[in-house]
């Protein structure tokens, strides 16, 4: 009994691969991407839409992608923000330290470490540096401080509360900006 490839239709006399359920010549089926036949003896990969792919480009449509690399992941996954990452490359977008624990995001649905989430909320004490993590907060122009470090920047006076001046974007009470500044 002859095996006929599915196609050209002719006899298969020498190697043969099975794919689909069907029967081919080496080179008779080639791969759905990059077109290579599979005459060389490399593995044909049935695809889920039915197609034969080479091992490359069957990784390369079917495998989960790294939310980073954008490279296909092999071995462990990482899912969080609705994203699949290689755990090396889930990473704090400002400073890259790989997030092995806890994490942050904001609408931006990227992840961040605990000081640069606060830093991209914008609620780092301009005083201090530190992350404003309560509630408590006492605006000033584009900055924001600890209500305990609301000072005036001369006398180091308290000024929450306080009537309080500006001058090079920094606070002052009304004594030291009127001595200072007439």
């Amino acid at each position: 009994m002859s095996v006929i490839c599915s196609g050209c239709g002719e006899n298969i006399t020498n190697v043969c691969l099975n794919a689909f359920g069907m029967t081919w010549h080496p080179t008779c089926i080639c791969c759905n991407v990059c077109g290579k036949d599979f005459n060389d003896g490399s593995r044909l990969h049935e695809g889920d839409d039915g197609y034969a792919y080479c091992a490359k480009d069957y990784q390369d449509s079917f495998s989960v992608k790294c939310a980073s690399c954008h490279g296909s992941i092999v071995g462990p996954c990482l899912e969080a923000l609705g994203k699949k990452w290689h755990p090396d490359h889930f990473m704090c977008t400002t400073c890259k330290v790989v997030l092995s624990g806890q994490y942050f995001s904001t609408d931006d649905g990227l992840p961040y470490c605990e000081r640069h989430y606060y830093e991209a909320m914008g609620l780092i004490c301009a005083e201090c540096e530190k992350p404003i993590v309560s509630l408590k907060c006492v605006p000033f122009g584009q900055k924001k401080y600890h209500p305990e470090h609301f000072k005036c920047t001369y006398c180091k006076t308290s000024l929450v509360g306080q009537p309080v001046q500006k001058q090079n974007e920094k606070p002052y009470c009304k004594k030291c900006h009127i001595s200072l500044f007439g």
